[in-house]
């Protein structure tokens, strides 16, 4: 017969949780975790201080547990350095985006990893918290309270009380898109709320983003905010009917960085982060570009931030292996930490004008060597003559620094001296830094090539600070919508703006920014070497230049100091009275090799019929303005006649006609 097996149940154990109260376990701990979450800014200080504890009773349970902790200790401060101070930067590949924190940010950081990273190990160490008569419990409080209320103060400062997305929206098409408002029909689109307030993108109904940036005051008015907390900016890479909108509820650049040092500049690129712009990414000047140095030229009025930009700038090329001679012609006294710190300084407008004519020495040096040059190419081709210049192969990059340049470009002869290095000097390694109070045409001398010297510095690097006057905001930046003379000189705590601005360089961004503090100029200028330049070139140069450190010896002694006789070719010959462009002809005339005016009139003969300026100066190699002095003085002796504009022939050969390549050179 089968047998019949009888199975008893058994009782389910009572660790085993089933059914409804498994559930309500799980649901519990999901709300613990959404809890925690949503709260993890404010109770940061209370979760850091109670995963403190954990760790150190955790570890202390362990026989070498204390070495945990020192080696998690000493991650945790790499970690925080490489936060606070790396720039993440690998070669030429940025992976940061967002910018450095702040200094004090960063020493709080430092100080609570190490500070709790000591806690973790002393509690790993001896045992864990041990609550009684144990200090553990007090030091983790202390901790706590102290990390905390930093925490706390930061986060209630640096909290944006803006609106909500939605309302902002509602709000554009409300007051600005409607059919009264500044941008009828526009559109604002990827809205995002930032430390400073919000920005977006305007999308326009016709037209380009000038419209928004010129509209921006209007749009001010009618957001119901100050002109100053608003910046509207060309959406790069975009729809020309796009712009960027910023609006500040504080100005993100009221506090401004410090100079972090010289090692803002790229020596791979030539650029370097001079700045911030307001939404934190970094403003850059360019020292030089594979062509050559970049020419520079800064504006900006009383207590704009000059002198400090140009502070940071020197600091830079000093230990960075570039030449810097300065002219500060207001006896030293804007750029007074440099006058022992640079290769040659001068501290007036005549001593300026003297290193203008060395420049030009080292110049046509440098040149008369770099067009016989052997390189070797990026193909490994053995070549003969370089026309470009590459920083430090074979020579340093010299950088010429004048500031209240206006008085040296007054002198006589200055104009024309300036215009021939800086339409020449860039192949020689040779870059010019004007600084003016402004960009008024008077400010670059008489006659015509001052112009083209501003228009020659402008296409380079153009720092643009607070200016004085609203009709010379074109001039300085042309073609942008920004107004240099509308910035404020106060912020509204009442500390200055010094430093804020606009800035031409490799962004090409039409936005404020401000350039770094360099809070101790005088400790860059008094460390590292004085980078002087090649022998070639000082074995060229003159008494100006060779007795440049006596004369500065002599000037800190008290004694008074004379440039020398030859330092500024005919300048007891031209007296101050005569007319300025006379002048400027006069001694251009006295720098003229000697018998210019037998070459150039030897060669009219010679070639039997009218020729122009540009060829009489490639064939007889002289340079363009000497040949015009000396056709002008051959005029005056009847030895030369001008048949068309800038066409000359001998006086036997005026009647025949001029080769049509002749007239279309000097057309």
């Amino acid at each position: 017969m089968p047998q019949t097996i009888t199975v008893e149940k058994t009782a389910t154990p009572d660790a085993v949780v089933t059914g409804p109260k498994k559930k309500r376990s799980t649901k519990r701990a999901r709300s613990t975790m959404r809890l925690v979450y949503r709260t993890r800014r404010g109770m940061a200080p209370v979760y850091a201080t109670s995963a403190l504890a954990l760790s150190g009773s955790v570890l202390s349970a362990a026989p070498d547990g204390w070495k945990t902790a020192v080696a998690a200790t000493l991650t945790s401060a790499a970690v925080t350095v490489a936060w606070g101070r790396w720039e993440g930067r690998v070669g030429k590949k940025r992976l940061r985006k967002k910018r450095l924190p702040a200094r004090n940010d960063f020493i709080t950081a430092a100080t609570a990893v190490t500070s709790g990273g000591g806690l973790v190990t002393a509690m790993a160490a001896t045992g864990g918290v041990q609550i009684g008569s144990s200090p553990y419990p007090a030091l983790l409080v202390a901790w706590g309270l102290g990390h905390g209320i930093y925490w706390w103060r930061r986060g209630r400062r640096t909290a944006a009380p803006v609106l909500d997305l939605t309302e902002q929206m509602k709000a554009w098409q409300d007051k600005v898109a409607c059919s009264d408002g500044s941008l009828p029909g526009s559109t604002l689109v990827n809205v995002v709320t930032t430390d400073y307030g919000w920005t977006g993108v305007i999308v326009l109904k016709k037209g380009n983003w000038r419209r928004a940036v010129s509209a921006m005051n209007d749009i001010a008015g009618d957001l119901d905010i100050p002109d100053e907390m608003i910046q509207i900016e060309k959406a790069v890479g975009m729809s020309a009917r796009r712009a960027i909108i910023a609006v500040f509820n504080r100005n993100p650049l009221q506090k401004g960085t410090d100079h972090p040092g010289p090692q803002i500049l790229d020596m791979a690129t030539g650029q370097a982060q001079v700045g911030i712009f307001y939404d934190g990414e970094p403003a850059h000047y360019a020292f030089w570009k594979p062509s050559g140095p970049v020419h520079s030229v800064v504006y900006g009025a009383t207590d704009g931030g000059k002198s400090r930009f140009l502070d940071m700038l020197l600091g830079t090329e000093r230990h960075n292996g570039i030449v810097s001679w300065v002219c500060d012609p207001q006896g030293g006294q804007s750029l007074p930490r440099w006058r022992e710190s640079v290769d040659w300084y001068e501290d007036t407008a005549q001593g300026g004008l003297a290193m203008l004519y060395e420049v030009r020495k080292i110049m046509y040096e440098r040149s008369a060597r770099y067009s016989l040059l052997e390189f070797i190419d990026h193909k490994g081709r053995r070549l003969r003559g370089r026309d470009h210049f590459v920083v430090g192969d074979p020579d340093p990059l010299i950088s010429v620094t004048i500031d209240e340049a206006h008085r040296v470009l007054k002198l006589q002869g200055a104009v024309d001296l300036v215009f021939e290095i800086v339409l020449m000097a860039r192949k020689c390694g040779i870059k010019l830094r004007l600084v003016f109070q402004g960009p008024k045409s008077n400010y670059y001398g008489s006659g015509p090539e001052s112009t083209d010297i501003r228009e020659q510095l402008q296409s380079g690097n153009t720092v643009m600070f607070r200016t004085a006057s609203t009709l010379t905001d074109s001039i300085g930046l042309p073609g942008w919508d920004v107004n240099p003379s509308a910035l404020p000189m106060y912020w509204p705590d009442k500390t200055s703006t010094a430093g804020l601005g606009y800035i031409k360089g490799p962004d090409n961004r039409q936005a404020m920014f401000r350039a770094h503090f360099d809070r101790d100029p005088a400790h860059w200028a008094t460390t590292g070497d004085t980078p002087t330049i090649e022998g070639s070139a000082a074995a060229c140069t003159g008494k100006a230049y060779t007795e440049r450190l006596a004369r500065l010896a002599a000037r800190l002694r008290g004694d008074t100091v004379t440039l020398p006789d030859d330092a500024i070719p005919a300048q007891a010959a031209v007296t101050s009275g005569r007319d300025p462009i006379a002048a400027a002809t006069a001694a251009i005339e006295a720098e003229a090799p000697a018998g210019t005016d037998d070459t150039v009139y030897t060669f009219l003969l010679q070639r039997g019929r009218p020729v122009g300026r540009n060829t009489i100066a490639q064939e007889t190699r002289l340079t363009v303005g000497a040949v015009k002095n000396a056709l002008t003085r051959l005029k005056r002796e009847g030895r030369a006649i001008a048949t068309d504009r800038g066409i000359w022939a001998h006086p036997n050969h005026a009647d025949i006609p001029a080769d049509t390549t002749e007239l279309a050179e000097a057309a």
